[in-house]
């Protein structure tokens, strides 16, 4: 896989790129991840399509936001159209993990005519907010951001030791949680730090209510797929539950492994997510 580096926004996007086919794929991973996240699932096969691994902005090795401003997840579907504009393509597969897989799905309702297939995998719909919490909501993270304003990164000692600390919140063994973190950690005097802008761990302010992702689901005419881990997260199935019927055109598949069940069963999940971009008639 070959890095790239393609300036949106003012900040400058990193990511890795596999393959030189005429169809684009656009991959998009999981909050606090980055790129690396899709690195087994295409380190060792040829696509027939280009694929772009993207960094989200405040993660691996793209650029933080300034120091006033903050992560809004409606932006994040700007950085993806801003991206596609900057590779000049119409259209493009969008492949989202978690995060990255709402992503993609409400860029494919908002920019239908961008996308020829989505591929979510552990996440689809939208985290939301009861309309009656919003005032709650916007609270919390006024006063979270002013908690955290004035914290400094915290220095580790060794690479291991970061290892460790996300050991305590995956399922992944630990060679994968290397392969994962090692493009969040940088070192500096004294040890190791993150990579990941630690305002993303500030609480949203804004968050859709159900009847917003309702209406955006509705506007998703993109064939998709949603690929869950066996051990997944219960929230994806309680999401998928609850959205199922919205969505026009779905198809829902299992496969062995958690939440990063494309790093785990990363050969199956190219499989599936290759065959559905040929037999949607996308490709």
């Amino acid at each position: 896989m070959q890095p790239f580096n393609i300036k949106i926004n003012n900040s400058n996007i990193h990511g890795l790129k596999k393959g030189s086919g005429g169809d684009v794929v656009i991959a998009l991973h999981g909050w606090l991840d980055n790129s690396n996240s899709f690195f087994p699932m295409l380190n060792k096969v040829q696509p027939s399509q280009t694929w772009y691994c993207i960094d989200f902005v405040g993660h691996g090795l793209s650029s933080w936001k300034s120091d006033d401003a903050h992560y809004y997840f409606v932006d994040y579907i700007d950085d993806v159209y801003q991206f596609i504009n900057a590779l000049g393509v119409k259209k493009v597969h969008l492949v989202g993990h978690s995060m990255g897989a709402m992503v993609a799905g409400l860029f494919a309702s908002c920019f239908s005519d961008y996308v020829k297939s989505v591929s979510f995998i552990e996440g689809i719909g939208c985290v939301t907010t009861p309309s009656e919490a919003v005032c709650e909501q916007l609270k919390s993270a006024v006063l979270n951001r002013a908690r955290l304003k004035n914290k400094k990164s915290r220095i580790y000692k060794s690479k291991a030791l970061i290892y460790e600390a996300r050991s305590q919140t995956t399922d992944l063994d630990n060679e994968l949680i290397a392969l994962l973190m090692d493009r969040n950690i940088k070192p500096v005097n004294g040890g190791f730090v993150l990579t990941t802008d630690p305002k993303l761990k500030n609480h949203s302010g804004f968050r859709f209510d159900e009847a917003q992702c309702i209406g955006a689901i509705k506007d998703l005419s993109a064939p998709c797929q949603l690929i869950l881990g066996n051990e997944g997260y219960s929230f994806v199935k309680q999401n998928l539950a609850k959205y199922i019927s919205y969505y026009s055109n779905l198809s829902v598949i299992n496969v062995d492994g958690g939440h990063h069940c494309h790093m785990q069963s990363s050969e199956l999940c190219f499989e599936h997510i290759h065959a559905f971009m040929v037999q949607s008639g996308a490709c």
